[in-house]
């Protein structure tokens, strides 16, 4: 019995943690992206100077269409809190940001972002950021998609 309980625990203390691409389901990133998923690359973590944490990404590609999600992890709670801020966020996307909010009720804190062309949902989790952005070639307006990348960036941080 001792034996049992203890194996148990092993497994769940030794139980790596998730990924990004161990965020989202399939499903969820192809009815996001609105066709097959063709390919799908991780990155190896990286050292982000900028923000101080470490950086992974897992990129989702359809056609001309992609989907990433970003997780990044920091030291502790505060690190997180303190490096993602409004600036940082909105200064990660690549176009001119036509619309961005912060918004309550996800997580710790969380961000809305859209250019021309690509969107992003960034929550802070404790001491990790996720993020979950779309580009590329996309069927509807990347501000159409807020909803749709809120839903999915706040189930990859349930799985934090």
């Amino acid at each position: 019995m001792i034996s049992t309980i203890l194996m148990g625990i092993a497994a769940f203390v030794s139980a790596p943690a998730p990924g990004p691409c161990d965020l989202l389901d399939r499903a969820t990133v192809v009815s996001i992206l609105g066709k097959p998923v063709t390919d799908v690359s991780p990155s190896d973590p990286v050292r982000d100077e900028d923000v101080g944490g470490t950086v992974v990404y897992c990129y989702y590609r359809a056609g001309e269409a992609a989907l990433i999600v970003s997780q990044i992890t920091f030291a502790s709670a505060a690190a997180a809190q303190k490096a993602t801020t409004k600036e940082v966020v909105e200064g990660r996307m690549e176009d001119e940001v036509t619309a961005f909010k912060e918004v309550s009720g996800v997580g710790d804190r969380a961000f809305w972002a859209s250019t021309e062309t690509g969107a992003q949902f960034v929550i802070v989790k404790g001491a990790n950021v996720v993020g979950v952005a779309l580009g590329g070639s996309l069927p509807k307006p990347p501000a159409s998609y807020e909803a749709a990348l809120r839903a999915a960036a706040s189930a990859a941080a349930a799985k934090l």
